[in-house]
């Protein structure tokens, strides 16, 4: 199993999402040591998801659930900005 599946956020199962995280280590330096961090509220309808790269960035999935249907927004927030670039 290769770093980026073991970082994959459990609420997205898209090989898309595996993509992203690979392809997003890639540009940023490989994975930081941080911690992957998730929430989700209590019925599990809606929560987000980050992991963080080697040079500060971090690839944050805020995602919801309807029913069958899930809907997921990736964004990069740059180092120290708190803002999704």
């Amino acid at each position: 199993m290769t770093r980026a599946n073991r970082l994959r956020p459990r609420e997205d199962d898209s090989s898309d999402s595996e993509d992203r995280i690979r392809d997003f280590f890639a540009r940023h330096g490989g994975a930081g040591s941080a911690t992957p961090r998730k929430e989700c509220d209590e019925a599990g309808v809606s929560g987000w998801s980050e992991v963080y790269a080697a040079d500060g960035y971090v690839l944050r999935c805020d995602w919801t659930r309807m029913g069958s249907r899930e809907e997921m927004r990736f964004c990069e927030i740059a180092p120290g900005s708190g803002k999704p670039s």
